[in-house]
């Protein structure tokens, strides 16, 4: 049997935990949150939590495991504390695996150190289906829309949170795929890019957000909704 690499990209939703003790669980991704369980291809697949971009994991986690619980999964908390081996033996024995948002520096020097980051190549190579959650799924592109360079396994820019970007801000992005000449992915929150192999296509879980592919062709930015 071939095998089917799949990714799900959020461009954002719900509230991350802010303070410590605090959980905001809007649920505004159920639509997103459903299709990856449905990915899975399990009735009650193996989730598995990555925190390390925010300041307040466990809070975090606590939010995601109410969400998912709901949904038949099997809810585990990734312990970035063990060694390495045992690391690795949760991350590949899973059936998905969910990268939080936060800060984005820290979670690449956290990915870096812990070797997390070629796990998930690793994870991603072989069936396991995942899913990237706000500043989380800049690591699958080869650039953010600040042009910070990471993982590269989709040639292309990413940018979520993109309806709350000013029109200064996405000029800016406009002349980066200029220069570049990569397409480049805006997300809306409560939207997330879904690609299996080569198919992308876009969830969304409200009708006045929309997941856009730019491109520059014939001298022109060219914007235009995936649906």
């Amino acid at each position: 049997m071939d095998i089917v690499k799949k990714l799900v990209l959020i461009g954002g939703g719900y509230d991350i935990p802010t303070m410590e003790g605090q959980i905001n669980l809007l649920n505004e991704t159920k639509e997103i949150d459903k299709e990856i369980v449905r990915l899975s291809g399990k009735k009650n697949p193996k989730f598995l939590f990555i925190s390390i971009a925010s300041r307040y994991p466990n809070e975090y986690f606590l939010s995601i495991k109410k969400i998912y619980d709901r949904l038949g999964c099997v809810v585990s908390h990734l312990d970035t504390n063990q060694n390495y081996d045992k690391i690795a033996k949760d991350m590949l024995d899973t059936d998905i695996i969910y990268i939080g948002g936060g800060n984005f520096e820290r979670l690449m020097n956290n990915l870096k150190e812990t070797g997390i980051d070629k796990l998930l190549i690793r994870a991603y190579n072989n069936w396991i289906l995942c899913s990237w959650f706000s500043s989380g799924s800049y690591c699958r592109f080869k650039y953010n829309y600040d042009l910070v360079e990471w993982m590269g396994v989709l040639n292309a820019i990413n940018c979520a949170h993109y309806e709350q970007k000013q029109k200064e801000q996405k000029e800016k992005f406009y002349n980066v795929v200029k220069e570049k000449k990569l397409v480049w992915y805006g997300l809306d929150n409560c939207t997330a890019l879904e690609i299996v192999d080569d198919k992308v296509k876009a969830i969304r879980s409200s009708n006045e957000r929309h997941v856009y592919k730019i491109t520059y062709v014939d001298n022109d930015i060219i914007e235009e909704e995936i649906v």
